[in-house]
């Protein structure tokens, strides 16, 4: 899966075109959304790169190929946008299916196949690592969002290593909060490597290795 697509010129009309096409319905949808689209892939980079006190809504707008007053119209603030590829961000990788019958490897291997996925899109993985960090400025958009996100993946992963505990296919006495802390923290360890020395980590393989590591050692033999 990839990240947002870039604009087609084709697609491309006046900013002030209407974005639900209701003077031309054959046309002026698909450019409302192409500008949309355009705007958030310009806003994960340049959000990604700078964070988000200094991305300037004039910066990504040029990206994007709007002006300034184009791309407040599909989101009223800085504020709006950076919220709008959170939310883009997460739709995208969000966590494993919170399926009780899905085994320990099953949900790992969904864990790494998420992967896959967002490193195929590195400018929301870059987002994302600098998400990580972010969540604990006071006052910032995404304040406190990182422990919701914490939470959420213990409350989809803990028991399915529950389960797995008790019908056999980990080892006795394996601690399912452990292990799901561990996995999470394999997966924003290696991601704010990569992050860091991009052409120097290979971020899929690397989580996919580790995690690799940690079932080895929790299964039972």
């Amino acid at each position: 899966m990839t990240g947002p697509v870039p604009p087609d010129p084709q697609y491309l009309g006046s900013d002030h075109d209407h974005p639900d096409g209701r003077d031309h319905p054959d046309g002026r949808i698909v450019r409302g959304d192409n500008r949309r689209a355009a705007i958030l892939d310009a806003a994960t980079r340049e959000f990604g790169r700078r964070g988000y006190e200094s991305a300037r809504i004039a910066d990504i707008a040029r990206a994007a190929g709007v002006t300034d007053a184009g791309l407040l119209h599909h989101f009223a603030t800085k504020r709006h946008l950076f919220l709008a590829v959170v939310e883009l961000r997460e739709q995208v990788y969000g966590p494993v299916p919170d399926l009780s019958a899905v085994t320990a490897r099953a949900a790992i291997d969904g864990f790494i196949a998420t992967a896959v996925r967002a490193e195929q899109s590195p400018h929301l993985l870059r987002f994302r690592a600098m998400l990580s960090g972010a969540t604990g400025i006071e006052g910032h958009p995404v304040e406190g969002r990182e422990g919701q996100n914490l939470r959420r993946g213990l409350a989809v992963l803990e028991p399915i290593f529950a389960a797995a505990v008790e019908r056999g296919e980990l080892r006795a006495g394996t601690d399912p909060h452990q292990v799901t802390l561990e996995l999470l923290a394999l997966n924003d360890g290696i991601r704010s490597q990569w992050a860091a020395w991009p052409d120097g980590v290979p971020y899929a393989e690397t989580f996919a290795a580790a995690a690799d590591a940690l079932y080895e050692r929790i299964a039972a033999k």
